[in-house]
């Protein structure tokens, strides 16, 4: 029970992180990489690094998208010309392995990326056990990246998971209303017994 309350605590004493909405709160630093909760995703845990030509990258759960929980996100400063919500079909390699997918562009107030959702969780082991992550757009590479400490930082992602989920299954369950004329949320009637 201390650790529940010890993890509540420390959500809500964390720092807010730029580059990511309001609803985001850092857990953790670990070899560079930033271990934060976003809200917004159903309270899924990401690893946020940043690179000193302007490129982002972060992995992540996203428990609001059950049919594919899981994410990868590259932004680059430079990026501008990517137009939000369009779709862009890329090759990306975690050292020799190779995936092709559909990057969704995002604008995250002013800061253009490529959000991709997957749904296997090997992705996230192969991103572990990797050094290195390149993405091409047309045969021509976007981004060559090191994942220097990617062990440590998925490691602590998996920490931060399992303690926000722990903490979210102990949260009590929302007050039920004994007002049996209270409209339900949504809904409208000009009758108030018509609900």
């Amino acid at each position: 029970m201390r650790l529940l309350f010890f993890v509540l605590a420390l959500i809500a004493a964390m720092p807010r992180l730029s580059l990511a909405d309001d609803e985001t709160v850092q857990w953790k630093e670990v070899g560079g990489w930033k271990v934060v909760v976003d809200k917004t995703l159903g309270n899924g845990c990401f690893v946020l690094t940043s690179f000193e030509d302007g490129t982002v990258f972060r992995l992540g759960f996203n428990y609001v998208k059950k049919e594919s929980p899981f994410y990868i996100l590259i932004g680059n400063v430079n990026w501008k010309s990517l137009e939000d919500g369009k779709q862009y079909p890329l090759e990306f390699y975690l050292d020799r392995s190779k995936w092709t997918v559909d990057a969704s562009a995002v604008d995250l107030d002013g800061f253009k990326a490529l959000w991709i959702d997957f749904k296997d969780s090997s992705l996230v082991a192969e991103f572990a056990r990797k050094l290195s992550f390149r993405a091409t757009f047309n045969g021509k590479e976007i981004v060559a990246l090191s994942l220097k400490n990617s062990v440590k930082a998925t490691d602590e992602m998996l920490a931060c998971q399992k303690a926000v989920n722990a903490a979210v299954a102990q949260r009590p369950a929302p007050p039920q209303s004994k007002d049996p004329f209270e409209a339900k949320p949504g809904t409208q009637a000009s009758d108030p017994f018509d609900l």
